[in-house]
């Protein structure tokens, strides 16, 4: 049994956050199991943190919420700063999800008056093309306390082998912890609904689907895509792309306008974000899931559709080289070339055919990424930081 005290700090665990909400969660969900006394300190609303809660399995006494001062995007909460002037004592060790938010200005202070061990995951914000988005915006946060915040961690947490070129190339020469996300036994045991998921958006039974769920926005890399299936429109015919999530920064109006220009409308379908029950049936649906995007930590998206029997199209800008030596997807280039030439492939299959690939993709996640394994690797890195044991084999510190 262990008696340590862990506080997990990030900005959302809400329907807002995406991927590292989730990571949040199941990680100190995994951690609750091993005994560890691990909580999360958010900036989300009430029916938020209820819905993160109920759909992890979390007990909600776990999650502590803060008002937000300003635009939500900032993560500015002066309860939440008073807080942890107050009841750093409460905690051995401090976890922190997200970077370039004030919830950063929350570890310094838990670091400068309680010398607590930081622990820092960046979940992909230090990779060179996120790093030029609102690159102003960044230099102020560096300015006034992300700087200190990543130089004083006492590790970082690095999800994939391509965080730790980017941490180092940033010049941080920090101990870096390797542990990959994970995927929940409940994940892994529910079932989905494709012909529920068919009806619900009108598409017809026998298109086959490729899809896409992720956030609208630049860094995605969906006009590579409707590119690329503009070169292979003549192949793509019996194939309905299907776009699910939130616009941000606009560009859902710019990728509906690309294709409208390349005169794609009847192979591409817009049905708005998917949660809980409906993602999985869209899942279930799916012929082929694509993520290609630009810029990626190590997104959580994908390793829930291998675990669902879905083969992936990503590219070599998210860690996943492994879909190549599991044979359950694609790993390309990030440019229209590479993106066809996938496509390409995909439609040459059958559909047993992707589905043997799927199912190779559901055995690598069993064997590697379930959240009970990162759990303990957690464990072993807090114990290491607290001087109860030697250095685990995945923390690099040269």
């Amino acid at each position: 049994m262990s008696d340590i005290q862990i506080v997990h700090l990030t900005p959302s665990i809400g329907k807002t956050s995406f991927g590292i909400g989730q990571v949040v969660l199941n990680l100190a969900k995994s951690q609750v199991a091993l005994n560890l006394n691990a909580c999360i300190w958010c900036l989300d609303a009430e029916d938020q943190v209820k819905w993160g809660s109920t759909l992890s399995g979390l007990a909600k006494e776990r999650i502590e919420n803060f008002p937000c001062l300003g635009p939500a995007r900032l993560g500015f909460s002066p309860l939440m700063l008073s807080e942890a002037r107050s009841r750093g004592e409460d905690f051995d060790l401090v976890h922190v999800h997200g970077i370039w938010t004030a919830c950063s200005q929350v570890s310094n202070i838990l670091h400068r008056h309680y010398n607590l061990p930081i622990i820092i995951a960046p979940h992909g914000s230090l990779q060179k093309w996120a790093l030029k988005r609102s690159a102003w915006k960044k230099h102020l946060a560096l300015l006034f306390y992300e700087r200190e915040n990543l130089h004083q961690a006492a590790c970082l947490h690095a999800t994939a082998e391509t965080e730790v070129a980017d941490f180092r190339d940033y010049g941080l020469s920090n101990p870096i912890a390797v542990i990959p996300n994970g995927v929940s036994d409940t994940w892994l045991e529910s079932q989905g609904d494709g012909y529920r998921f068919r009806e619900l958006y009108n598409i017809p039974s026998d298109a086959r689907l490729l899809l896409f769920i992720s956030r609208i926005t630049p860094k995605k890399g969906l006009p590579l895509l409707l590119e690329a299936i503009s070169r292979v429109r003549s192949s793509f015919a019996n194939w309905l792309l299907v776009i699910a999530g939130t616009d941000e920064f606009g560009h859902l109006q710019k990728v509906q306008s690309l294709v409208k220009e390349l005169n794609l409308q009847n192979c591409v379908k817009f049905i708005g974000p998917l949660y809980d029950q409906d993602k999985r049936d869209a899942f279930a649906a799916a012929d082929v899931f694509i993520l290609p995007s630009y810029s990626e930590g190590f997104p959580m998206i994908v390793l829930e559709c291998l675990a669902t029997g879905v083969p992936v199209i990503t590219t070599r800008a998210t860690p996943w080289e492994s879909l190549l030596t599991w044979k359950c997807g694609w790993w390309v280039d990030v440019s229209v070339d590479g993106i066809a030439q996938a496509l390409q492939s995909m439609m040459n299959l059958s559909k047993d055919q992707l589905r043997v690939m799927g199912q190779a993709g559901s055995e690598l996640v069993k064997s590697q990424y379930l959240w009970g394994a990162q759990g303990e690797k957690t464990l072993d890195l807090y114990r290491w930081l607290l001087g109860q044991q030697t250095r685990p084999d995945f923390v690099i510190i040269d």
